[in-house]
Order: C-alpha cells, then structure tokens, then sequence
C-alpha cells in the first residue's frame, strides 16, 4: 500500500512539473500612463491585430493572458492608435514577463528579457536621443554600436535582424538576398516582413523572366515550414498578380499552379482558391514568349481563316464589340495606328467577340476601313463560340489586344495601342539600326564571303547562352543579306538559313522554318552560273515551243502578265530596249505570260511595240511556270547566256547596264 501511495505522489509530482514547464502564459506591465483604455497588438505578415486591453489605474496598465505569445513584435498604444511602446517576444517563449516604466519619452524596463532589454535602448535611441547628438553621422554611429552589441550577446535573434533592417540599404535583389533571412520564421510575425518580401521583388522584377521565376521559388523554398513558405509565396503571387511590367502576370500564373494548385502549399480559403483556378484557367495559354493559340475563326463570306495564314514580321491579334465604350475608344485608335505604320508588312486578326454578324459587318463598313497597301487585317468572328477564344486568350472584357512575333510567339499582351505603339517602335528601331550597321559591313566585304561567314559564326558563338539574343541576330543577318541587290550577298542568306536556321530546328517554329524552307527552295531555282529550267510553252498560234528551241546566244525572259499595272508600264521599255539591242547581240526577248484570258493576251501582242518571241504555259496553265522560276515579284526578268542564268531577278534598268557592257 505504501508503495502503491509513493508510485501515486510522484506521478502527482511529475504532472505538476510538466504543467509549470509548458505553462503558457504573458504578463505586461506599464506604468507611468494616463488615465484611459490601451491596447496590445500583434503583428502577422505585415498585419497588425489586436490581443488584449487594459486599462490604465493610478497610471498603470496590466496585460495578461493564459496563451503564449508567438515569437514576434508587439505594439502598446491607446485606443486612438498612437503607439506608446514596442516589444519583442523571442524565439521558443513560452511564459513571457516584462514590466515597463514611462517618463516623459524615455522608456525604462523593469523587468524583461535581455533582448528587450536591448529593444528599449534601441527605442530611446530612434525616438528622442538621436535630437541630442548633434548630426546625423553620431546617430549612425550610435545605432551600429547597439547593433554589433546585440551581435555579439544575441547573434541572430529577432532583435538583431531588426537592427540590421533599420541599418541596411540594399541597392539591388542580390544584396537584399544576402542580408536578410527571408527563410527564418521568426521573422513571420513581425511589421516589416511583407514589406520586405516586396522590396526584394521589386528589385527583382527587371531581371529576364527565367531569372524572375527561378529566384522567386528560391525565395518560396527558402521558408523553414509550410507556413512560412505559404506567406512567402502568397506575397509573391499578389505581386506579380499586379504587377505593372507586361509579362510578368505569368510568374503569378506559375506560382499559383506550382504551389497551391498542386496543394504543395494551403491557400488561405476555399473561395478564393476558386479565383486562382480561374485567373490561372484564363491566363495559362497566352503567356509572354508562348506560341500564341491557334484560331481559324470564319470571315464576312464564312470562310475560315486561320490565324497562322498572317505571314508578317508582326501580327496583331485584336478582340472588340461593337457595343464596348473601351472598344469606340481603341479602335478608331488602333485603325489610325495601322493606316500609318511605316515599318513594313503588318497582318490583324481582328476578332470579333459577339455572335451578331449583321451588326459586325455594318461596324466593319463604317468603322473598319484599312487604306494601307502593306497592311492584311482580316476580320474575323465565331458564331457559336466553339474555339474557346475567351479561355484561350483571357478575353474576360474587350478590348483584348496581343502582338506576335514571326514564328507567331505572343511578344505583347493587355496592349493599350499606345502600348502596342511603344513596344513595336522599341522593337523595329532596334531592328533597324542593327540591320543598317549588318547592310554597311557585309557590303565592305562583299568580296570576301569567307570573312562574312567567320564574322556571324563568331559573333554566335559568342551569344550561345542567350537564345532570343543570338536568334535575332541570326535573323537580322538572314533578313538583311536576303535583301541585298548584290547576289553574292543573298548567297550567303541561303548559307544563314541552311545553317542556323532549318539546320537548328530546335530553336525555331516550324511556321517559320517552313517558310525559310520554301524560300530557300526558290532561291536554288535557277542559281546564277546554273543552267536555267526548261519549260514547256506554247506560241499564240498553239504550237509548243522549249527555252532550248530558241537558239541565240542570250535570252532575255520577261515574266509578265497583261493585266498587271506595273507590267504595263514595264512593257514598253522592254520593248525598247528589244529594238536597240537586237541588232547588236545575238540575242531575242521570250516574253512569257502568266496569266489573263487568250483575248488580252491577243491584244497585248499587238500592242506591245516588239516583235519578240510571245508565249505562254501550255493551255494556259502558268502552274509549271511558277515551280521553275522564282516569280515573287512580277514583272520577273532573267538574262541566259547559251542557257546559262547570269541574271535573275532585275529591273529593266539593270538589264539595260548589263546589255551595253555587253555591246562594249
């Protein structure tokens, strides 16, 4: 029995122990106030919330209460707000006790902690002491004396990284990483946190997205728990939800699937987790640097018209009403916009996001009218909304406007016009001014094609870290080589394309290799030096005939067709040409028609002015024609000699200089 009874008393011993050792509990005490009601507030992510009140009698207040108080700072202030004192409670605090005394400004601590202890000289010192040091360089001094005092006697307390935060001014991302502990949780309950985490962001968002992305989930992973990393990522997804900077909106996106819609991290509430489902539904196919979704809405006729038929350096893609205040103001905008580009081809695919097609097509008549020759805007609309257009492209309100690049790459989104303005003009000064400074080198070295090549194979050897850079480049050197009038140099066009264009097809869309593809096809159609494709042709009187059948040492082939402006102009200087040169070489004129009815082709010959060789594809049929020669442009004129190509693609002033070399 007696054993039974001591067994009994210690384990009556042992459960008072534990209680005294988790006992959880907090006593304040403030003298020296006036009469009046004062609060105690805590901080949770940059939020303050109150805990207690107390009363003030005989001038002092008592705050108490059976739970803990997390590690964190405090705030004592009156009902009013105006703040009276500021604490911290530590790390692992289980029973917390301090008593304060207030005279006048100066904060007394009675009984506390050795971090509070501290936390009032630091108080004293930024509240009233500073006026008393006569400059701002003692102050300073005084405050990093305090801070190496906290250093050493509490290295890494909450003190300490509040000393730090009140000393260091980083300038860039990378010091702000380095000096704070965005990863320490006793950091969560504090006034500065949140607008720490934004500083850091801040200075961060300017990087390149990649790196955007990547530090940010470093910052996220950096979290002690869940929780923490919970807040870390929150903050971030509220940034970059509203950040001012165009294509940063995805970093929320990714934050938002990566984290909390993979249920790696809890989101605060059901409701609003709801939302996150919907921006990131809304937004995760028509993100900075995506390939823009694919649309083949149908045209006024009913025609489908895919979105990937724009075959321009740029394309807009524009969703509006009729109806839409925002729309009557951005359209007009964006039609003028157009009507005045001045920096080459543009395509608009302009979608129209209701179901009213006669409404559509009385707006387009009296608002849509595109007088520019270089300008293809295609309007556009899905009667019964069948391609997810507003899912695709986060068209939740009009207007909606994205831009894309040539591999049909969404490179602006949420444009204003004014923004859309902004951003080619950015983009095509650039473009210009590389290109000119490309056109002056490769024509200084014009003769040396091995240079050239050496020259652009350095240069991306170089950029072979930075994709977008060193695409660019390989562009700007295809664009403006292809374009020289010097054939040496749209050689080494070809030399571009085939090696690091269809040669790299990880690197380039498969719009746009297809289309260097088909140029390049082209361009070795009748090579310079090369024999020229023979044709099957027929005369007016339905005889055939073959390039080879026309035996003279030159033959000039004009490409035309009777019904084209500029070949009508054309003609009869080619006629003249015809006439002043045909008694002095071996030579005759193969005019061959490429289209137009029998009864113009009739009259052009008779009213041509030359009485050259006259011919057209068999039956009409130019097809064969057009998969032999390159005909981008027409009139098309060709120089053989013995049926070798020594000239292709010239003016009539070209051939005229090469025809009097030649007499000479």
């Amino acid at each position: 029995m007696k054993s039974l009874r001591k067994i009994l008393y210690t384990i009556a011993i042992l459960l008072f122990c534990s209680r005294v050792a988790i006992a959880a509990d907090y006593r304040i005490v403030l003298k020296g106030l006036t009469s009046g009601e004062y609060l105690l507030q805590g901080w949770h992510w940059g939020e303050k919330y109150s805990l207690d009140t107390a009363a003030a009698s005989k001038g002092k207040a008592v705050f108490k209460g059976k739970n803990a108080l997390d590690c964190g700072t405090y705030i004592i202030c009156t009902r009013e707000g105006k703040r009276i004192l500021e604490f911290v409670v530590p790390k692992q605090n289980n029973s917390f006790r301090a008593e304060y005394s207030i005279k006048g400004r100066e904060i007394t601590i009675k009984k506390g902690n050795p971090e509070n202890r501290l936390y009032v000289e630091f108080q004293n010192l930024i509240n009233w002491k500073w006026e008393e040091m006569g400059g701002k360089e003692k102050f300073l001094s005084a405050l990093a004396g305090l801070q190496k005092k906290v250093a050493e006697q509490l290295p890494g307390s909450l003190m300490d990284i509040i000393l730090t935060n009140n000393l260091f001014a980083p300038q860039t991302a990378e010091e702000l990483q380095e000096n704070f502990p965005f990863g320490n949780k006793i950091i969560a309950n504090t006034n500065f946190v949140k607008e720490k985490v934004q500083q850091y962001l801040a200075l961060l968002q300017y990087n390149h997205y990649g790196t955007v992305k990547e530090k940010v989930y470093e910052l996220i992973e950096s979290g002690e728990d869940r929780s923490l990393q919970g807040k870390l990522a929150h903050t971030a997804y509220e940034f970059f939800y509203n950040t001012k900077i165009m294509g940063q909106e995805g970093i929320a996106v990714e934050i938002a699937r990566d984290w909390f819609l993979s249920n790696k991290l809890e989101w605060p509430n059901e409701e609003g987790k709801f939302m996150l489902r919907t921006f990131v539904e809304f937004n995760r196919h028509s993100l900075i640097g995506m390939d823009a979704p694919e649309l083949n809405l149908q045209d006024t006729t009913g025609t489908p018209v895919p979105l990937r038929s724009m075959d321009t350096e740029y394309t807009i893609v524009y969703f509006y009403t009729d109806d839409c205040r925002s729309c009557r103001e951005e359209t007009p905008k964006l039609v003028d916009f157009v009507n005045g580009y001045s920096h080459g081809p543009l395509s608009v695919y302009a979608v129209y996001a209701e179901s009213n097609p006669d409404k559509w097509k009385k707006y387009i008549e009296e608002n849509l009218y595109i007088w520019h020759p270089f300008v293809n805007w295609v309007n556009v609309y899905d009667p019964d909304y069948s391609s997810g257009f507003q899912m695709l492209y986060n068209v939740m309100k009009t207007p909606q406007m994205f831009l894309l690049d040539k591999e049909m790459k969404i490179i602006g989104r949420g444009l204003s016009v004014e923004s859309l303005k902004q951003l080619l003009d950015s983009r095509n000064n650039l473009r210009d001014r590389t290109r000119a400074f490309l056109e002056e080198s490769f024509n200084s070295m014009a003769d040396d094609t091995a240079g050239i090549r050496e020259v652009i194979n350095a240069v991306l050897e170089q950029n072979s870290n930075d994709e977008e850079g060193y695409k660019d480049f390989v562009w700007d050197c295809y664009a403006t080589l292809g374009r020289s009038a010097d054939y040496r140099l749209q050689e080494q066009a070809i030399w571009v394309a085939e090696k690091y264009i269809l040669g790299r097809p990880d690197l380039w869309s498969a719009i746009l290799a297809d289309r260097v593809k088909e140029e390049v096809r082209r361009f070795n159609m009748n090579r310079l030096g090369e024999k020229a494709a023979q044709i099957a042709l027929e005369r007016a009187d339905g005889s055939s005939i073959l390039l080879e059948d026309v035996t003279n040492e030159y033959k000039v082939l004009y490409f035309y067709r009777p019904n084209c402006g500029m070949c009508s102009a054309v003609t009869p200087k080619m006629a003249k040409l015809y006439n002043g040169y045909k008694g002095k070489l071996d030579i005759e004129f193969i005019a061959i028609n490429l289209g137009g009815s029998t009864r113009e082709w009739i009259e052009y010959i008779g009213n041509c002015g030359a009485e050259w060789t006259n011919v057209r594809g068999t039956d009409g049929d130019a097809s064969g024609i057009y998969s032999a020669y390159w005909l981008q442009n027409i009139p098309a004129i060709y120089l053989l000699k013995d049926d070798i190509v020594v000239a292709k693609d010239i003016n009539d002033i070209d051939l005229e200089e090469i025809l009097n070399t030649l007499t000479k």
